[in-house]
């Protein structure tokens, strides 16, 4: 590779630095973040000049690989409006795995004296969720560079789910409510039924692609903000991506990125993903 072309990849990568700048979160702490790889498996094939059907299926873990977050299957139908200018719909089938929480409740105190504190734990847990959505991007380049703006609206309907409950609660063993010597630590374990829940979301992504040239690689950047539009509190998370992919040959593609996000309220989120392509 000669230097004008290292040159250029190195302006490709500080064009993806600057757009991952905003994770020097210095709030963000590191041990309470989660990690996790994310893979997906996606086919298209072409039903003329305008139309195209994409179908994919997704695992994704956290916890490292210790656990299973979800698994997913979709299909969507594109149309390219103009050449620069496509739109979509498509469902997605996920199940989706609920860890474990814990629920703190009100300290016992006897006479000033800290006995503990109450506490419900709800078990793990698997349930279903349907999306549909629809979606608009466009895409323009810049000498090697290639811009794009997608704004996709999504309905997810998180279906009713069953549980185990257990309840930790600090009780007088004697009666005596004055002793603090007779509190112990009573659990109880119950059924407990997940209404089922619903969002509509509004996710915006930007993002960078460089053609290196006579290169299979390629590196890109995005930026992704969700905001949820049926219960406001600002945006409800921002993810980022920096990877590269590779073209295989005319139909096989390949890509490898690392992923953050940042959830407004929640711990934030790594992963990294892989996703092979293949248009038939």
């Amino acid at each position: 590779m000669n230097t004008n072309l290292k040159n250029k990849g190195m302006l490709a990568l500080l064009v993806a630095m600057f757009m991952l700048a905003p994770l020097c979160n210095t709030n963000a702490q590191a041990t309470e973040d989660e990690f996790g790889i994310w893979a997906t498996v996606e086919a298209s094939k072409k039903i003329n000049k305008k139309f195209k059907v994409v179908g994919d299926v997704e695992f994704r873990t956290y916890d490292f690989v210790n656990n299973v977050e979800r698994a997913a299957i979709g299909v969507k139908l594109e149309y390219k409006i103009l050449k620069w200018l496509k739109s979509n719909i498509g469902y997605q089938f996920h199940y989706k795995h609920n860890p474990g929480e814990t629920k703190l409740k009100d300290s016992v105190l006897v006479d000033d004296i800290f006995i503990g504190q109450n506490r419900n734990f709800d078990h793990d847990y698997w349930v279903i969720r349907n999306r549909v959505y629809a979606t608009i991007s466009g895409e323009y380049k810049v000498g090697r560079f290639e811009f794009g703006l997608r704004e996709r609206l999504q309905y997810t309907h998180t279906c009713a789910a069953t549980t185990n409950e257990t309840k930790y609660e600090y009780k007088s063993a004697t009666g005596e409510d004055l002793d603090p010597n007779s509190y112990q630590l009573f659990e109880e374990t119950a059924l407990e039924e997940k209404d089922a829940k619903h969002n509509l979301t509004l996710r915006s992504r930007l993002n960078v692609k460089y053609d290196i040239p006579n290169c299979k690689v390629n590196p890109f950047a995005s930026v992704e903000l969700y905001t949820r539009l049926d219960e406001w509190k600002g945006y409800d998370k921002l993810r980022y991506r920096l990877g590269a992919s590779y073209k295989i040959n005319k139909d096989n593609s390949i890509s490898l990125y690392y992923l953050f996000e940042d959830i407004n309220g929640e711990p934030n989120g790594h992963a990294i993903g892989f996703e092979y392509s293949i248009d038939l």
